[in-house]
């Protein structure tokens, strides 16, 4: 199992879970009294799914031991998970640079069952094809700070701070996420990277260069952080790269166009639902 690239582990281990998560305790057990034979196919079900546990622990604490000594470099460590490419696989909704990432940190592409504040998203891990194409847009350095707006468990933040020598903040309402991030950061003792549990309206912005926002809310809370970089972007030089639908989203942003405030970059088709955004004062 160890032979196995970490993102190979990674789709097994999500294989294994979906079973596991979908088989009713109570079911099982009438049909293993129906079929004796099932539970030992059952035994080796789950001595599968603890295989790749292990497999996927051994891997991750070897990277994560690079990152700590800085034998892997934030250049070196963005060549490992660019180079695995962003070919989406047959008959899968992922990647093999997302398999490798979400296999490191552990973290599902899509987390439900916790709650909603009021004009929130269920939190969708970040694809790795937008982190490369942020890195590369706003090519973050020492002297940048980058905030992940709605960061949710933190693929985002904790890529970008691996990837980069610039600070990185991700800021997130949902407290279990805020703790799962903070978790997967503390493996890798990244010294440039912080999470913030609050509310994104009461945090003070002003000393960030570049945003990152993946529809993390809608309606009156993108109305208020749109103002507020709004009113950053005539302070100083920032980025926003926001992706999401126009409606009751993408229209606050672009308020700020008509505005003054920010000035829209032109579209890319690669990257339809994206807009960068830049300070129309220092353009």
């Amino acid at each position: 199992m160890r032979t196995l690239g970490l993102g190979a582990q990674w789709e097994l281990f999500e294989r294994f879970s979906f079973v596991q998560e979908n088989v009713e305790p109570a079911l099982l057990l009438l049909d293993v009294q129906a079929r004796p034979e099932l539970q030992a196919l059952w035994a080796a079900l789950e001595a599968g799914a603890l295989l790749v546990t292990e497999a996927l622990d051994v891997a991750g604490a070897d990277v994560a031991q690079q990152l700590r000594t800085g034998n892997l470099s934030p250049a070196r460590f963005r060549e490992q998970w660019e180079g695995l490419g962003f070919t989406e696989a047959t008959g899968r909704a992922s990647t093999a640079a997302d398999d490798w990432l979400e296999g490191l940190l552990r973290i599902s592409r899509i987390t439900t069952g916790q709650d909603r504040p009021p004009f929130g998203q269920v939190n969708m891990a970040s694809r790795a094809q937008r982190i490369s194409d942020f890195l590369t847009t706003t090519r973050p350095g020492r002297s940048d700070t980058v905030y992940d707006l709605g960061c949710g468990n933190g693929k985002f933040a904790i890529t970008v701070a691996a990837s980069s020598s610039a600070r990185v903040k991700g800021v997130e309402y949902g407290q279990s996420y805020v703790e799962s991030a903070r978790r997967n950061g503390e493996r890798f003792a990244l010294p440039n990277l912080e999470f913030i549990h609050a509310d994104v309206r009461d945090v003070d912005l002003s000393d960030g260069t570049a945003f990152y926002l993946y529809f993390p809310f809608w309606g009156e809370v993108a109305h208020a952080v749109a103002r507020m970089l709004g009113d950053v972007a005539r302070a100083r030089d920032i980025t926003v790269y926001a992706s999401g639908p126009r409606h009751d989203y993408g229209e606050h942003f672009l308020e700020q166009v008509s505005q003054g405030a920010l000035c829209l970059a032109p579209q890319r088709h690669a990257f339809a639902d994206v807009m960068v955004l830049r300070s129309a004062g220092f353009v």
